[in-house]
């Protein structure tokens, strides 16, 4: 008795499963009304008829449970399909760039994309370079002739120089050893980073032998990067 009971419940579950499963398909248009209210008198049937149909013919008519399982498998697997297909003929995938190989074409002059980096901050034309990921990169080389003081970074892998920049905007975002000043629609960090990252050039640097640098100083307009360089405050 206490089997039947089980094997009942078990099945009154998997009926509502199903019957749940219709019920969104009607309501996101894919199940005419008309549909579910005969596929609804069909399975309550089938619930009531396959018991004693198991019993009297002997043969393993299959279960709700593998009913529903195969249902939902069938239309996860068509799911999958489908995404597989809209990925592959969307002009998104067809065109989009990987970041590293942008930001190398960007840099050897070869497009003029925004660049958007792992933080969110977003490189775009600019500056007298024409792009403001080249203008970061100026401040991979010194310019020992420039007058006053040229922060520059201790790498010139663009890649690096990017993570460095996303690392202090980050942290200045927390407001964790950062000074912040404001003017106009720009933002200044100044983010103390705690270990050196680049030092000061330019005749006014190089006059004081090249000071470390482990503040990096960050303009931006909302998300978009003006320039950030090293400095010794």
């Amino acid at each position: 008795s206490g089997v039947i009971n089980t094997s009942m419940s078990r099945s009154n579950r998997q009926l509502l499963r199903l019957i749940q499963m219709l019920v969104r398909g009607v309501r996101s248009g894919k199940i005419k009304l008309r549909w579910l209210i005969a596929i609804g008198v069909l399975a309550v049937g089938y619930f009531l008829l396959q018991p004693m149909l198991v019993r009297s013919l002997g043969i393993n008519l299959p279960g709700f449970g593998d009913l529903v399982a195969g249902s939902t498998q069938t239309r996860e697997t068509a799911s999958t399909a489908d995404d597989q297909t809209e990925s592959a003929n969307s002009p998104i995938s067809k065109n989009k760039i990987p970041a590293d190989k942008l930001l190398e074409e960007i840099l050897n002059g070869n497009s003029r994309q925004v660049y958007k980096s792992a933080a969110g901050l977003r490189y775009t034309r600019g500056s007298a370079q024409g792009h403001r990921l080249k203008h970061l990169m100026a401040h991979a080389v010194d310019e020992p002739n420039r007058p006053g003081q040229h922060g520059v970074f201790d790498t010139d892998d663009p890649s690096a120089v990017v993570a460095i920049v996303d690392q202090a905007y980050l942290q200045a975002q927390t407001g964790r050893d950062t000074r912040i000043q404001n003017e106009d629609e720009r933002i200044v960090y100044d983010v103390n980073l705690r270990q050196r990252i680049g030092y000061v050039g330019g005749q006014s640097g190089n006059r004081r032998n090249r000071p470390a640098a482990k503040h990096l100083r960050i303009v931006v307009e909302g998300d978009r990067l003006i320039t950030a360089f090293p400095v010794n405050p």
